[in-house]
């Protein structure tokens, strides 16, 4: 049923972009794409990622003269890095801490080797580190949390629990000091903070996270943040992650934007995509990010109070020479 479901919103949300009517002249100029039909890899059909690629497939199909895309399921980044870096797929959604893992052979490419054929189109969307707590315990700061508490971390082996894990580390928090570290899913984890179960738990995804909402509406909660230092220090540790906030009110009785990091959602493409493709891809991402957060939220992050630097600044990855060219020529790099 959830996949019928999910198919359903996937297939509206497609009917609405094509409502808008193939552009066939676009927001590009003269330029006509002559090429084969490309492909973009998601993830699962019922998540945040897949639904992504399905509008940024749509929105390239829409207003670049000439394109076609489509978007396809898989297991998510790390799949998808291998795709494209194989020529398999020419485009995919791929998160930072994935994509910088890829191009170094590190973490779960430590097998498979260096991704060396990837490159950044721009980003779309940032997973976010979120800590929820009951507000009663008083506390702003992760490291204001009980030291020997019990921590949610996340699914094993996910982003989540590697996150959470280095956010631990930085506050000062450890198993050694008497803490307990429990894997669980984002949603029995705030449960189990609205129940009194734990002490905190994480979620490290696109905001708001749905479980953090729920418990939001059962009990009084809170956001633990960082400091600027030890933000400093975390993405010291992972250059993948950046500085960011949680925007106030994105949860029930959160009146104060909560400093943390995240890591941003890319579309990557192989190092072969031609530069006037990759510059009119670029293009297409900068000059449609209102309409993308019109359609989803997920988006929020492209425009902040009309800064668009989200999309084309601080990536883990290389830039592809032809969008780096325009985000050269909007200011948005040097």
């Amino acid at each position: 049923m959830k996949k019928i479901v999910s198919l359903l919103v996937v297939m509206m949300m497609i009917l609405a972009l094509a409502a808008c009517g193939k552009n066939e002249g676009g927001n590009n100029g003269e330029y006509k794409y002559t090429g084969d039909r490309l492909t973009i890899g998601g993830a699962d059909s019922t998540g945040t990622m897949y639904a992504a690629a399905v509008q940024i497939a749509a929105t390239f199909t829409n207003n670049i003269n000439g394109m076609n895309v489509d978007a396809t399921t898989s297991t998510g980044s790390n799949e998808n890095a291998k795709k494209v870096n194989s020529g398999e797929i020419q485009l995919g959604m791929c998160s930072g801490d994935a994509a910088l893992d890829a191009v170094n052979g590190t973490g779960k490419f430590a097998e498979s080797g260096k991704q060396e054929n990837i490159r950044a189109i721009g980003a779309v969307y940032p997973s976010l580190s979120n800590w929820i707590a009951l507000k009663s315990s008083g506390w702003k700061y992760l490291h204001d949390a009980n030291p020997k508490g019990v921590f949610g971390v996340g699914p094993s082996a996910s982003t989540s629990e590697s996150s959470a894990l280095l956010g631990l580390e930085i506050a000062g928090i450890s198993t050694a000091n008497g803490a307990t570290f429990t894997n669980v899913t984002l949603g029995e984890g705030a449960n189990n903070v609205a129940d009194g179960i734990m002490t905190a738990s994480t979620a490290f995804a696109g905001i708001p996270v749905g479980a953090h909402q729920s418990a939001a509406t059962t009990k009084d909660c809170v956001w633990l943040g960082f400091t600027e230092e030890e933000l400093d220090k975390i993405v010291a540790k992972n250059p993948a992650y950046y500085k960011a906030e949680i925007p106030a009110n994105t949860y029930p009785g959160q009146t104060e934007a909560v400093p943390t990091f995240g890591v941003k959602c890319m579309v990557i493409c192989n190092k072969s995509l031609g530069d006037e493709e990759a510059y009119q891809m670029a293009k297409t991402l900068y000059e449609q990010a209102e309409k993308m957060i019109e359609s989803s939220a997920v988006f929020f992050n492209m425009v902040v109070n009309g800064d668009k630097s989200f999309i084309g600044t601080d990536l883990p990855i290389q830039l592809h020479p032809g969008a780096e060219k325009f985000y050269k020529e909007v200011g948005l790099i040097k």
